[in-house]
């Protein structure tokens, strides 16, 4: 990071009016003395502070999205920019040539929006008073930052800026694509200089997909879907008016294009609102948002329909032309799910696979749609026990030969891949293993599939060729990181991906032959200002619970640690699930979780740890189902053994064990303190949902327990205001007043159980007035950490 603090050479003159005789020689022991009054100022000025982890520039840049190869595999499109251009714009990485190129910019769009030139002049202009401002002095810079922050909140309308690239498509059999600028689109081909503009509307377009000869496309605009042709002017909704008032909500077209499966929704009811109050004006005001919580019924009906898109007046469609309903799911007290693979259709188009979740049955259904037979017929069922969200991820496909269908299923305890024979309605686990297996894309020729999995280790993800005849995988992946995002050629030769590591940051890579160690790096996206404050990488770490399962974490360790020391321990957590991920990740920079932690052990000598336990995911059903009937509990289990472990491997201070954490990690934080209070002497609690019959309905009753419709005791038997009675140590509970997602009367309610419980000298409220959930309003992210910091060492100063 660039030093905000600059040197000052002072020259002190000194003039006399009166002669003197001249001062003797500086003697050697002078000089050395000077020398080392200059080496203490020069480390004074270089010494990391607090705010220098939560600069107002970011230490990292944009993250390359939207990987995919042209039709031979020579061009890798991708959106992304350089750490100071703004928005995403197109860029190709060129095999051949083995260069990036960028396709778009505020220069190349701007023939096509006349707002840009504004929009770009004053780009240039910030470009030069930002260059102008290094070279002034920290006092003035903050001085003109707050000037800055004074004229942001005052102003009435956002500034323009310039929207970037929505998405991109590239050809089936040319090298040219189409790609959304501002909600049109526009072609490009690849040779060319300037896109050409497609559609100029005011409502915005979306979905962009060739027609499978090329000569046309398919996309979205609202409620509609759309095709159009290059060599015609015109323009055909494919999709019709669904029955009974039902609203489209996404679409898959089949290979043939024949067929569109249309899935649709409609609100059957009105949602509760609750109130929150905001102090923005000269008075409170009073605000609502709609939300369904635990014990309210889902307003919504669902349901699922396959339409004939062929217009021939002498064929005879399916279903007489009209929606062909294969699924549909009533609104009222059950929650139900129905859940689609991006490429669902068998290769033949004649059939389309998909699951379905009911989630009070716990029964989860792989089902065929037939559109020869008209008929749907349940191929594989079963009852799901893991985690809620799994179910959302089963995505069953048809294999090359359309024979049997290939899903993601948590049967054995862990998420892996299976294969569903329609024949015989049964399932066989593909891949096996106590870890997890995300399935990605499916071979050309059917005989492998490009997995993403944790068999190394959850906190570094890598990539596989997992082979479809025994399950075996083979590590496509060599460094110590983690991988994500990857996109497979259409030859199966060349792999692009994402990596990165706290070691090494985030970047987009090409492997030039896939498996083999080469990986060339396409993106350079940050500004190289981490390695200056990054003064402690963390280390990963795990233990056995009391019950032999294994938990990860990281630790931040002080640099002066000594074996046989008792040093205070501070842990972060959040504990609870996040569909595919977790906490403990090799590269993930969190600001409570990494930088807060590494700050407290390089300044303070502290140990600081961030943990997964029981609840968290990516650690199979075990893990991912633990809140189920007993919120927070096995995770206070593992939380006390994570303190055991560490004091027993680095020596802990059991006087000085803190907890910390946000949202679920708020709940969990005050969890610790209220059932372990002998373990946990200090918390700090953010935004934390202490009453989960308030919270909402999809949440509340897939991970905590059964939620009745019209019984909010169901849940409020799980509530922390039963607990805070319980509190011996210190603890600190912020929230912001604008949150609607755990609304703030959450916090005050249980901070009003403690001070009737007479623990009012151990607590700290802190508010933000326009913070919502995550805060970002008056309170900012470094002084919510200085307030941290100044909270544990006042407390534990007693």
């Amino acid at each position: 990071m660039r030093s905000l603090i600059h040197r000052r050479l002072i020259a002190l003159c000194v003039a006399s009016l009166w002669l003197t005789p001249l001062a003797p020689a500086a003697s050697a022991q002078d000089k050395d003395d000077n020398q080392a009054v200059a080496k203490a100022k020069d480390q004074k000025a270089e010494e990391l502070k607090l705010e220098d982890l939560f600069p107002k520039k970011s230490f990292f840049g944009k993250r390359a999205r939207d990987l995919a190869w042209s039709h031979d595999d020579r061009y890798l499109g991708y959106l992304w920019n350089a750490y100071d251009d703004k928005g995403y714009d197109l860029w190709i990485y060129d095999t051949r040539e083995k260069k990036s190129r960028r396709l778009t910019s505020p220069e190349v769009m701007l023939p096509f929006d006349r707002e840009l030139k504004a929009i770009i002049e004053r780009y240039k202009k910030d470009k030069e008073e930002e260059e102008r401002r290094k070279k002034l002095t920290d006092e003035e810079r903050k001085k003109l930052e707050e000037e800055d922050e004074k004229k942001e909140k005052e102003r009435k309308e956002p500034l323009k800026e310039y929207a970037g690239i929505g998405e991109f498509e590239w050809a089936h059999r040319s090298d040219e694509l189409l790609f959304t600028y501002a909600g049109d689109i526009y072609r490009l081909e690849i040779g060319k200089d300037a896109p050409k503009r497609m559609t100029k509307t005011v409502e915005g377009e979306a979905g962009l997909k060739y027609l499978k000869d090329d000569k046309g496309f398919i996309f979205r605009r609202g409620d509609g879907i759309f095709r159009a042709r290059f060599d015609s002017p015109e323009i055909v909704q494919l999709n019709p008016t669904l029955p009974d008032g039902m609203r489209m909500g996404d679409y898959r077209l089949s290979p043939d294009e024949t067929k569109i499966l249309l899935t649709a929704s409609k609100q059957s009811g009105k949602d509760r609102e609750v109130t929150y109050i905001t102090y923005r004006q000269r008075f409170a005001e009073a605000r609502t948002a709609g939300r369904n919580v635990a014990d309210d019924p889902f307003n919504s009906e669902q349901r699922a329909y396959i339409v004939d898109l062929n217009d021939d007046p002498k064929a005879e469609p399916l279903n007489e032309g009209k929606p062909w309903e294969i699924w549909k799911w009533p609104a009222g007290d059950e929650l139900g799910q129905f859940i689609v693979h991006e490429e669902p259709w068998s290769p033949d188009s004649k059939k389309l696979a998909f699951a379905t979740w009911k989630r009070t049955k716990r029964e989860l259904e792989i089902c065929i749609a037939d559109t020869v037979e008209k008929k749907v017929t349940t191929v594989y069922r079963t009852t799901h026990n893991g985690e809620h969200t799994t179910p959302g991820m089963t995505d069953p496909f048809f294999r090359k030969d359309g024979s049997t269908i290939l899903a993601l299923l948590e049967q054995s305890g862990y998420r892996h891949l299976w294969e569903v024979n329609p024949l015989t309605a049964g399932a066989t686990q593909i891949t096996r293993g106590d870890f997890e297996v995300y399935p990605l894309k499916l071979s050309e020729d059917g005989s492998w599939m490009l997995a993403r999995s944790s068999k190394e280790s959850p906190a570094r993800m890598n990539l596989y060729r997992v082979e479809l005849a025994d399950g075996s995988l083979t590590r496509l992946t060599h460094r110590e990181g983690s991988y994500s995002d990857a996109a497979l050629s259409h030859d199966n030769k060349k792999l692009a991906l994402m990596f990165g590591s706290w070691r090494s940051l985030t970047e987009l890579y090409v492997q030039p032959a896939i498996g083999k160690k080469d990986e060339v790096a396409i993106t350079s996206s940050h500004p190289g200002t981490l390695d200056k404050v990054h003064k402690l990488v963390a280390e990963l770490f795990s233990f056995r619970n009391r019950h032999g399962h294994t938990v990860y974490g990281y630790l931040h360790k002080p640099p002066n640690w000594k074996k046989g020391e008792k040093r205070p321990l501070l842990i972060y957590t959040y504990g609870g699930p996040l569909g595919t991920g977790h906490s403990v990740v090799d590269g993930a920079f969190g600001g409570d979780g990494y930088w807060f932690a590494m700050w407290m052990a390089w300044k303070h000598g502290y140990l600081c740890a961030t943990i997964d336990p029981r609840g968290s995911s990516g650690y199979g059903a075990v893990f991912g189902n633990a809140n189920w009937e007993q919120p927070g509990k096995a995770q206070v289990e593992d939380l006390s053994d994570a303190v055991k472990y560490l004091d027993e491997t680095y020596g802990v201070d059991r006087k000085k064990v803190g907890v910390h954490g946000w949202s679920f990690g708020g709940f969990q934080t005050q969890m610790c303190m209220y059932t372990a209070p002998d373990v946990f002497t200090l918390g700090i609690a953010g935004a934390g949902p202490t009453e989960w019959q308030n919270y909402n309905n999809w949440y509340s009753g897939g991970v905590i327990g059964p939620a009745k419709v019209g019984k909010p005791d169901e849940l409020d038997k799980y509530s922390l205001t039963k607990l805070a009675k319980n509190l011996k140590g210190d603890l600190m509970l912020l929230h912001g007043l604008e949150d609607t997602n755990v609304l703030a009367q959450d916090t005050i309610k249980v901070y009003r159980e403690l001070l009737q419980a007479g623990k009012g000298p151990q607590v700290e409220l802190v508010l933000d007035p326009t913070g919502g959930h995550g805060l970002g309003g008056d309170l900012k992210t470094k002084e919510r950490f200085q307030i941290y910091e100044a909270f544990i060492l006042r407390r534990w100063a007693k």
